[in-house]
Formats: C-alpha cells, structure tokens, sequence
C-alpha cells in the first residue's frame, strides 16, 4: 500500500442539522485536492507534473520523493526486488520464490510466508489457481490498482452511469451497497483493460451482468480473447426485463442464462448465487445442470437504512445490498447447503476478514473465497488471508490446504 504522509488531524465543524452522510461529505471538503497532491509526490512530480505529463526541470526533487528513491537504491542493493513488476499471487505466473542458485532465495520464506505450502485448489471445473483467494466483484474495480486474482467490477453490454447518491451506507459489521453496475460497457472494459490485465499477469474472472440473455451472451462474446481472463462469473442478481423476476430466484431462468453462455465460451463458468432466491439450493441444481463450472455463494443480502432526520431511505434507490462480516453467517450456512447438493467447486463470499473466516467456508465445502468488504478497510486483507490459510496448513502439519475443503460436512452416504 501507499505510504502516506501523517495528515494534521482537522477539526471541521458539523452541522447538526445535517444527516451524517451530509456531514461527511461537508468534512471531506479539500481532502480530494490533499490526496492529489500526495498521489503526485508518489511519482516525485507536483499536480501540474502529474496532470500534463510533461516534468519541470526547474523543480527540486520532493521530499518523499527523494525518500522513496533511497528506500528503493537500498531495496535492490539487497537485491530485495525483482527485475520485473511483482505478479499476482494465485496466478499462472504468480511468484514461486527465486530459484535455489538465486541469492534471494534465503530471505523468500521470510518476504513470502506462504513459500512451499501447497494452497493450490479447483476454483471451478477447468481453473485451478495457485491459493483459493480473490478479491470479489464491485470492490476492486478493474484490478488495476491492485496485483492480485481478482473478479472484476459487474460488467454489462453497454456503459452505465450507476445508481443516484446515495450509493453507500454503513451498518454494524458491514456497509450496505447501491452502486448500480456502473462500468463503461463490455468492449470499452476490454479495450481499456485487456492489456494492464496482460501486463500485470493477474487472472481476471469478468463478472458478467444483464437484464436478458442475450445481454450476458453479448457481454461474454465481447470478451473473448481479452488477455487475462480466465473464466466468467454470471451475476444472476439481474432483473429479468421479461417479468421483471431477478434471474437468481428462479431455477429456469439461471439455468437459461447458464446454458446460453456455456454455449458462448470455452472458459470455466461461474454463477454467483442470490441470497434472496426462495430455494438456492434449487438453483444451484439447476445451475449445474445447465453446465455451471463453479458457484459463487453468496452475492449481498438485501437491506436497508433510513435517515431519521429526513424521514427516508439513505441510499438513493431505497434498498441495496448488504455486505461485510454481518452477512457471513448466512453465506457459510448456504455454502454448506450448496456444498451438500452439488458436485461442481463452490467460491465462498460474504465477510471474509481473516484466515479465520476463509477456513470456515472452507471447511463448510468451499474450495476457495472471495475477500471483498475487509479491502475497504485494509486493501492488504486478501494476502493476509493467503498468509494465515499458509500459517494453518504449516501449525496443523497438512499436506496442502485442500484436506480441510468440506472437513464441517456429514459424510456422505454412498
């Protein structure tokens, strides 16, 4: 992450008047034009620098830049750092450590505390990733800001603007979320990213969404051939524009959707199960099949929150979705049910924090997880996740990580 300089902490008055949401906002004046300033002594520059492109000889060197170059000398004096952009870790490429006859290789273990543990899993039929963890769809946008296995932000055929402020509030151990798949539309997506996905060597799951079949198929075939993508992951928390029934909480229609992008694409196809369907399981059967590869459980809870002040809902649509640690006691009970109906790999998502969380879905049948939530407030949570799951495998003796997948579930009768 970043390193910031400590901010002189500023008391802003508030207006009681105003809801919170209100007040936040009138708090933050100014702090966007602070965070430009220090992105920019990031790359040694100041705003004008950084916004033209073009540098100013005349300029002396800032401080923190000069500071980071020093760290930077020191760090490959050590020979700290690769010759190359560090990949993602849980990719075809990720980092294995240096080789033996490397001087690197006595300080790996130390700067890589999941070196020599096998993490590997079967994310999904066809995709097998070198740890079972991503960040999840909406909480890292296009995961160019961050090296790691990631499921991009929902992406639909066309650009969409998203959803009326408000789009977030917070709620005890979670936020609710109204965003409304705002995204610059499929061939955009693939343009503009396709190649900083290559260059990063991230494997990118394209969280695809629609409000008809022919929405999802079109978005898959946009994105066929995009560098990095390794799979597809079907939102099916989609209204239907024919009836109106989110996709999810009929059987038939995940299954229809299913069907037709299995029929688009070679890559593994995942589908990202609604909380709010009267019967899951039932969907998840129907899912797999339709020729599902693996199953996403679970996307947000629906919920909401009003302000007492004005009498309405906080966000601007009213409800949205509710995500974080609130959630995860149902997203580890529906994991175990799904888990217990199906054959196909399940994705564990819904308020992985810790090692701890990501064990529970694991051992409640998943094969791997999604952080999402826990990255707003440490975008560092995934590797640390990858970094308990390793310290377990290594404290409880275990050949690879995959002995504790389904370990809570009853034997199964044959």
């Amino acid at each position: 992450m970043p390193w910031r300089r400590f901010r002189k902490k500023v008391e802003r008055p508030i207006d009681v008047s105003k809801s919170i949401e209100e007040s936040l906002e009138d708090a933050a004046d100014g702090e966007e034009q602070e965070d430009s300033v220090e992105l920019a002594e990031l790359d040694d520059a100041n705003v004008t620098e950084a916004a033209t492109g073009e540098p100013d000889e005349e300029r002396t060197p800032s401080e923190l830049g000069t500071r980071l170059r020093d760290a930077l000398a020191t760090e490959e004096q050590r020979g700290g750092l690769p010759s190359e952009r560090p990949l993602a870790r849980g990719t075809s490429r990720s980092h294995e450590g240096p080789s033996e006859g490397d001087p690197r290789a006595a300080t790996s273990g130390a700067r890589y505390p999941e070196a020599g543990v096998d993490l590997a899993v079967e994310a999904a039929r066809g995709l097998r990733l070198k740890n079972p963890v991503m960040t999840a769809s909406g909480t890292f946008g296009q995961g160019v800001e961050y090296a790691g296995a990631i499921v991009n932000k929902g992406t639909t055929p066309a650009a969409r603007p998203g959803n009326p402020q408000y789009r977030i509030a917070e709620t005890p151990s979670g936020i609710l979320n109204s965003i409304g798949l705002e995204n610059p539309g499929a061939a955009e997506v693939a343009r503009k990213y396709g190649k900083a996905w290559a260059e990063l060597g991230v494997a990118v799951i394209v969280n695809v969404a629609g409000y008809s079949v022919d929405d999802y198929v079109f978005v898959v075939h946009e994105m066929t051939g995009t560098p990095g993508v390794v799979a597809y992951e079907i939102n099916v928390s989609c209204p239907n524009v024919k009836g109106g029934m989110l996709f999810g909480c009929d059987p038939d229609l995940a299954a229809e959707v299913t069907r037709a992008v299995k029929a688009e694409t070679d890559l593994p196809v995942i589908v990202k199960l609604t909380p709010n369907a009267p019967d899951v399981v039932a969907v998840a059967r129907a899912c797999e099949e339709a020729g599902a590869d693996a199953l996403t459980a679970i996307n947000t809870v629906l919920g909401m929150r009003i302000d007492t002040r004005r009498r309405r809902p906080i966000l601007g649509t009213g409800s949205g979705g509710l995500s974080g640690p609130a959630i995860r006691p149902i997203a580890v009970h529906i994991t175990y049910q799904v888990a217990q109906a199906v054959s196909i790999p399940i994705i564990g998502a819904g308020g992985v924090t810790n090692a701890q969380d990501a064990l529970e879905f694991l051992m409640a049948g998943a094969s791997s997880v999604q952080v999402g939530t826990a990255t707003f407030a440490d975008p560092l949570a995934p590797l640390k996740v990858i970094e308990g799951l390793a310290a377990y495998v290594k404290e409880h003796e275990l050949a690879s990580i995959r002995d504790v997948i389904g370990a809570a579930l009853p034997a199964r009768e044959d």
